[in-house]
């Protein structure tokens, strides 16, 4: 595979029924892209870092929960996953998104 090819986001991220599942995009200086597929009703449990992180939906429909707040995050919009705060991510819809975890600094 040519790294510096254009990459198809949703073909690479086929959802699995009754899965999530993750695929690293890029790491390097600190950052991590990571490219994630869950089927409905999947999640990752609330747990907190000592980096800040972004959540870029790509299609679906994501319950993002940062701090004890719970937000609707759909295809076309970001969540801020700000530093020292709990969240967690569950899929409403089947969903396609990106992780992007900033660990510099």
């Amino acid at each position: 595979m040519d790294a510096t090819a254009p990459l198809d986001l949703l073909a690479a991220a086929p959802i699995v029924p009754g899965a999530n599942v993750s695929r690293p995009l890029h790491e390097a200086n600190g950052c991590k892209v990571v490219l994630f597929a869950m089927d409905a009703g999947q999640a990752i449990s609330a747990h907190t870092v000592r980096f800040p992180a972004l959540v870029q939906v790509l299609d679906g429909e994501l319950a993002v929960t940062v701090g004890t707040t719970e937000h609707a995050v759909v295809g076309g919009q970001v969540q801020l996953l700000p530093d020292g705060l709990p969240h967690g991510v569950r899929a409403v819809k089947p969903s396609r998104w990106i992780l992007t975890m900033m660990r510099t600094g």
